[in-house]
């Protein structure tokens, strides 16, 4: 009975080990596949509500726990937004709006980061480029690391991985793009949520 009770509490201590952060300075990169990125955009007006959304993202996120400091860069191309109504997704991509064909990518690029390794946020504070305006913008992210086991079962590719979700809100103004193009339609300022799982091991090129 002993022995099982201390393989037990052993078996417990590598599973909780297995789901900490690495403490020293660790590259989580963002793209595995599309299923592994969820990026939300909202439009709220009297007229209409518009849920847009979309599954591409790259990037790289830094983690150093021992000096709660960190880095994030992170590209989300415009062509992979989706508002699930074809012709919508033309206008916002187009001349009166994202101008796509330009500006083809939004960017994040952090300035400063402090971590709380305790409650597991990240005030994060960088340049949030659109319609190519940055703009700084501060932020506080989650983020949860998975265990191996869990990974595993869930088949994700090998590497240790972290869960982050941030949500913020964006004033088109500030970017240069004009909320009344959409005639009433669209909101001047859209929320955000984006939930990222980013993992140590690179994605393979395509």
């Amino acid at each position: 009975m002993k022995f099982m009770l201390r393989s037990s509490f052993a078996l417990s201590l590598v599973l909780a080990a297995s789901a900490v952060l690495s403490a020293g300075d660790t590259t989580y990169y963002v793209g595995h596949m599309e299923k592994f990125v969820n990026i939300q955009f909202q439009s709220d007006t009297d007229l209409e509500t518009i849920v847009g959304s979309t599954n591409k993202a790259t990037g790289e996120i830094h983690i150093d726990l021992e000096k709660g400091e960190g880095s994030v860069n992170l590209t989300v191309p415009v062509a992979g937004m989706t508002t699930g109504i074809a012709m919508r997704d033309e206008h916002m991509r187009g001349d009166k709006w994202l101008e796509a064909a330009k500006f083809p990518d939004l960017t994040f690029v952090s300035k400063k980061v402090k971590i709380d390794k305790d409650k597991g946020t990240a005030a994060v504070t960088g340049d949030f480029s659109m319609h190519g305006i940055a703009k700084e913008k501060s932020v506080t992210a989650t983020w949860k690391a998975l265990s191996k086991e869990a990974a595993e079962k869930a088949k994700f590719p090998q590497g240790d991985w972290v869960r982050f979700v941030v949500e913020f809100e964006v004033n088109l103004a500030d970017h240069g793009v004009a909320s009344a193009n959409g005639g009433g339609k669209v909101s001047e300022t859209w929320k955000i949520r984006m939930t990222l799982f980013a993992c140590t091991s690179k994605p393979e090129k395509k």
